[in-house]
């Protein structure tokens, strides 16, 4: 796919009118409904005890009829909500703040160990790109939001994911259509059940807890979420200029053997051109990617073929960018766990069960792609041994 950072520009453009749509007159008010359940019901008596008047205007939505508590830290965006949180917060006793600070630290620090479980922006972008199964990988990264983060700057080398380890335990192989389906099926049962559990827990945080930063909003999570997805679609793009991969029966397209030769010196096309060409291989690509969505790597029947690119300048700034972004994006994800309120130490430890089952599940269909592409023949058109990496590095530029 040569333009795919079109799905990440189109990503972007969805999650900033989230953003917009929250921040502005939103129909409904979610908030303050519903509890956590360790202090859940102390809260709602509180709210229905002395915080009532204030809750009422909050379900108004007419932030005309009440003054903005500048004192108190309130401003625009917090005017309906702010008198609530502190009504709530002024008859909450110090006991109950206590294990409610507790809960943010344990929060605090779930994404920086989330992301040590996570998969990488490179091995997800393997399955994607090589593994040509580009729509499990979007479950799969959309099921870890937290994504694992090396040293700045610092990118992995392909080649060293999908080298063979001699001693490692050869893994079962499934020969024929049927064994390979119901491997699919399962692998896709486990992807949509940790996320449908991610999207649960996002939803019930968002209506649940109170963010600090963002007391208006109920979507800070799924936002945090998002941007896991994003930084996953960056990295995909970002590998697809460091090589290209090619998976099926029998040997590799005359194509790709072709475009990708060292010995190809034809004058790379004009950019009208390369769009062109790109809008008229759409129906190719998604033919080919249909044939393997749905077939494990670890397939008999078929073979893998890569060609890897000379660094470039852009894909050394891409990288560095990603690897930035990605540090970033558990900073944010530390600052919004550890800024919610009305929640109980219990109740974290819940939360964070939940979210490690998920990014768990994620891990194991991923290691069971992973060595599953080390066992293909992976090879540049020529003969080679299974399960032996060769691959050419040429001076063409990649397409993307």
């Amino acid at each position: 796919m040569r333009y795919p950072g079109r799905i990440a520009i189109f990503s972007l453009l969805f999650l900033t009118s989230l953003v917009n749509a929250d921040h502005g007159s939103y129909p409904y008010a979610n908030q303050f409904r519903y509890w956590y359940p360790q202090s859940g019901t102390i809260f709602e008596q509180i709210k229905n005890d002395h915080c009532f008047d204030k809750y009422f205007t909050y379900l108004s939505r007419n932030q005309s009829i009440v003054n903005i508590d500048i004192i108190g830290g309130g401003d625009k965006y917090s005017v309906l909500t702010q008198p609530v949180i502190d009504c709530i917060l002024n008859h909450t006793s110090d006991y109950i703040k206590n294990g409610m600070t507790s809960a943010q630290v344990l929060l605090g620090i779930m994404p920086t160990a989330l992301a040590l479980l996570g998969p990488s922006t490179v091995e997800m972008s393997m399955l994607a790109n090589v593994a040509r199964r580009p729509l499990l990988a979007l479950t799969l990264s959309a099921e870890s939001p937290s994504v694992y983060f090396s040293r700045a700057f610092e990118y992995s080398e392909p080649h060293k994911i999908l080298a063979l380890h001699k001693l490692r335990m050869r893994q079962w192989r499934p020969p024929n259509l049927s064994s390979e389906l119901l491997i699919s099926g399962a692998e896709y049962a486990i992807a949509v059940g940790a996320l449908a559990n991610i999207a649960v827990i996002n939803w019930q945080l968002g209506v649940g807890t109170i963010c600090a930063f963002w007391t208006d909003g109920i979507f800070a999570p799924t936002l945090w979420a998002c941007l896991g997805i994003i930084v996953h679609i960056l990295g995909t793009v970002v590998l697809r200029m460091r090589l290209c991969g090619w998976r099926g029966r029998g040997e590799a397209p005359g194509a790709f053997i072709k475009e990708f030769s060292p010995d190809n010196t034809r004058p790379p096309p004009s950019r009208a051109t390369r769009i062109w060409e790109w809008i008229q291989g759409i129906p190719t690509r998604l033919s080919g990617i249909a044939k393997t969505e749905f077939i494990p790597s670890a397939a008999e029947r078929f073979d893998m073929r890569i060609k890897e690119f000379v660094e470039s300048k852009l894909f050394l700034f891409s990288a560095w960018a990603l690897s930035m972004f990605t540090i970033f994006h558990v900073i944010f994800g530390t600052l919004l766990f550890a800024s919610t309120t009305f929640i109980g130490t219990l109740d974290a430890l819940v939360i964070i069960g939940r979210y490690t089952a998920s990014a768990a599940a994620c891990r194991i269909v991923l290691m069971y792609e992973l060595p599953g592409l080390q066992d293909s023949d992976l090879s540049d058109g020529m003969q080679g041994k299974r399960g032996d990496l060769v691959t050419v590095r040429t001076h063409v530029t990649a397409p993307i």
